[in-house]
């Protein structure tokens, strides 16, 4: 084990600080939703306690960079902003989708955005994941959970895309008027 050194050029630290910060958000976020029990947990449950999970995570891999030399592989030269853009963009897409889409369409959007940002394209690879990530939405969530997600459109497909413009043209009404 190294000497006590602040090294901001270490991946850790960056990934570690990125869960702090996920995790303190996630506890922000839930301080107000009912935690209830293990038995019988309210909707702030979940969060909190992952939160508080992330937030140790961090701590750990954060505190672990002031110690530990990176390697070169491990050191960040510079930022990967496109990535950095698309993984969160992919996850709102879907959140924007799924509603009135279906999540079979929803998850396609999302992996086709998320893996846009990869240099080695393999499109066996994100086949596979995406048939993977439909088979645990279908699964887990929708019958294990009985979680109310439509595979695919409700009504007509005209409909779905009347939604999704609404839908995403009304923080704009929000914000300008009309």
């Amino acid at each position: 084990m190294g000497t006590f050194k602040f090294r901001s050029y270490s991946q850790d630290f960056w990934a570690g600080l990125m869960f702090l910060g996920l995790g303190l958000l996630a506890v922000y976020v839930a301080k107000d939703y009912p935690l209830g029990r293990a038995m019988r947990m309210g909707p702030g449950y979940f969060p909190t306690y992952l939160g508080y999970l992330l937030t140790v995570i961090g701590l750990f891999v954060s505190g672990r960079s002031f110690f530990v030399e990176p390697t070169n592989e491990e050191r960040v030269t510079r930022w990967a902003l496109v990535p950095l853009a698309l993984m969160p963009l992919s996850v709102i897409s879907f959140a924007v989708v799924v509603d009135n889409f279906g999540l079979v369409i929803a998850t396609l959007v999302m992996v086709i955005i998320a893996n846009s940002s990869v240099k080695n394209f393999r499109p066996v690879e994100n086949i596979i994941t995406y048939l993977v990530l439909i088979a645990i939405g279908l699964i887990v969530f929708e019958w294990g959970l009985g979680v109310p997600f439509h595979p695919f459109w409700e009504e007509s497909f005209g409909k779905a895309v009347s939604d999704f413009i609404s839908t995403i043209s009304t923080p704009f009404r929000l914000m300008f008027g009309s």
